[in-house]
């Protein structure tokens, strides 16, 4: 047997939305939502033609974030083609968000302020698609509050313990007599992260604020609250889709020292930790419980089936704390928090109003599909761990997750229309690389060319030169002309510019001058004849020769 160490496997099972930050946010500039399906994307990884990177740069020097936005709508293909993360979004917040751009087109002042409100929270994650994940030090801060309760025993706290802002650092160090993280009993305790065992189920939802009584009357009746924010979440009803470990040091019953955590908190079993967690957790749940029911806050579905669960399968394994019930995040309520019997909760006053604390918050939070939602909510937080599960120990825990998840958009599918639209994008990037490549060569080709050319006039006299400049402009017409477009060969009319114009020119040019040879006059007359009828129309052959005179420029 290890007099050291004691290995426990844990499957985390969500019970209501899970949510912990991460701190960075999905903005308007980073996805899209079609079709119920947030898709995030970094923009620079687009495969964009030429013209859809000019017209992004031109907005982005212009920081229009709507009309940046609405690019990115418009192509939206090239865009959702380069996803890293999909996730379903409820129909409340794929709607207000179109709505919300709708509105700010209309009201040019709104575009800042409503951009700002687009934001959504990210969950913590991991890997490309940073799929959410479950960290040890949350698990863990759950465990040590619920055991630091069970040590205090609701007494109050002793003067001086705690500080204005309602902390309890030095509560804490006297409760478990450490001194420092040697002397911490918990140190001794270490959780993994709980990752996900399979496909993890996740959506972006609201999460609203709702009042548990009327602040005025103290009544259960509805009041409107308008407090809602975007969050992305860890679904609920999974079956064990999370899973990690705890590891407890024994320290092999080495004694107390300076250096050492006291005896009395050394665990030697997960059984005390769990024990402590459900006895400070289930009466929290079930408060919780009444107050959705109350204010008919939560499905009566959902609360009922819950109910009978923790009174099924899952009471045997909490009363044997084989399972511990836990309340993870940041929106699990500062009762599940903070520790019974010296509760101080800071409640928001006005500017230059006096500061208040409670020992009861006054409002949930609560995840919804709307965030004018007053019905079909649930809580933040709520998960079952087992301890060391066996297959088929909880079949009742198993249907449960079975009839929660029914329902949930079929991300299968949708991520196999995305694969398929992957596909597509890179295949269009091999031919946007394939024509930029073309481009490069041809660009290539007329520079050496030219280079080429200029090489050859260098070297020829000055009557030459002259005739395979006009030979050139011939040539670069002909090809035009050959490319379709709106090109036609130019009228045969010495009056109008053009390469004819430019023939007559030259030739009277020739024949007033003493410097141009007869083997030069010859070499623009057959350039001309031959050059001529191919980019001039109409083309009398015999009327043109007589008035570029060919005749003359032969010698004959």
């Amino acid at each position: 047997m290890n007099t050291f160490l004691k290995t426990y496997r844990l499957a985390l099972t969500p019970l209501s939305p899970i949510h912990i930050g991460c701190g960075e946010d999905f903005e308007p500039t980073n996805y899209l939502i079609d079709d119920g399906v947030l898709y995030g994307f970094d923009p620079s990884r687009a495969n964009l033609d030429e013209r859809q990177r000019n017209d992004l740069s031109r907005l982005g020097l212009n920081a229009d974030l709507l009309s940046i936005y609405q690019f990115f709508r418009d192509n939206k293909q090239a865009f959702k083609a380069i996803a890293n993360v999909l996730i379903p979004v409820t129909s409340g917040v794929a709607r207000d968000f179109q709505e919300k751009l709708a509105r700010v087109v209309q009201r040019e002042s709104d575009r800042k302020d409503v951009f700002n409100k687009l934001g959504i929270e990210r969950a913590v994650g991991t890997g490309v698609a940073r799929v959410p994940f479950i960290p040890g030090s949350s698990l863990k801060g759950s465990l040590r509050t619920s055991d630091l309760n069970q040590i205090n025993d609701g007494r109050p706290i002793q003067y001086g313990e705690g500080d204005s802002k309602g902390g309890t650092s030095k509560l804490e160090k006297r409760l478990y007599e450490e001194k420092d993280f040697d002397t911490s009993p918990m140190r001794l305790v270490k959780v993994s992260d709980l990752m996900p065992n399979g496909d993890l189920d996740r959506s972006v939802s609201y999460a609203v604020m709702r009042r548990k009584r009327d602040p005025k009357t103290g009544e259960e009746k509805q009041t409107q609250d308008n407090l809602a924010t975007r969050k992305e979440v860890i679904s609920h009803g999974q079956y064990r889709k999370l899973i990690g470990e705890i590891v407890i040091s024994l320290l092999g019953g080495l004694p107390e020292s300076d250096n050492t955590p006291k005896k009395k908190f050394r665990r030697a079993d997960l059984t005390a930790l769990a024990h402590a967690s459900n006895a400070y957790h289930l009466p929290k749940l079930e408060e919780e419980l009444k107050i959705l029911d109350n204010r008919r806050f939560a499905s009566e579905r959902w609360l009922v089936s819950l109910r009978c669960l923790l009174a099924g399968d899952l009471a045997i394994k909490l009363k044997q704390d084989t399972a511990f019930l836990v309340r993870l995040g940041r929106y699990g309520g500062a009762e599940t928090k903070t520790l019974d019997g010296i509760r101080s909760i800071f409640i928001p006053q006005a500017k230059r109003q006096e500061e208040r604390y409670v020992t009861s918050s006054h409002c949930l939070w609560l995840a919804a599909n709307d965030a004018k939602s007053r019905s079909d909510m649930l809580p933040f937080g709520w998960a079952i761990v087992e301890i060391d599960p066996q297959e088929g120990d909880s079949p009742q825990l198993k249907a449960w997750c079975e009839a929660e998840s029914k329902g949930r958009p079929d991300m299968v599918a949708k991520r196999r229309e995305f694969e398929a639209e992957r596909a597509a994008a890179a295949k269009r990037k091999h031919e946007l690389l394939q024509e930029a490549e073309a481009r490069e060569a041809t660009k290539l080709a007329d520079k050496i060319a030219a280079q080429r050319r200029n090489e050859i006039l260098a070297g020829m006299t000055d009557q030459a030169r002259e005739v395979e400049l006009l030979r050139s402009k011939c040539r670069e017409l002909e090809a035009r002309l050959a490319g379709g477009g709106n090109f036609n060969k130019r009228a045969a009319d010495a009056n109008k510019p053009g390469v004819y114009q430019d023939a007559t020119v030259l030739v009277k040019k020739v024949l007033e001058s003493v410097d141009w040879s007869a083997v030069d006059r010859q070499a623009l007359a057959d350039m001309l004849e031959l050059w001529m009828p191919k980019v001039v129309a109409p083309w009398d052959a015999k009327e043109q020769r007589k008035k570029l005179k060919f005749a003359i420029l032969r010698g004959q």
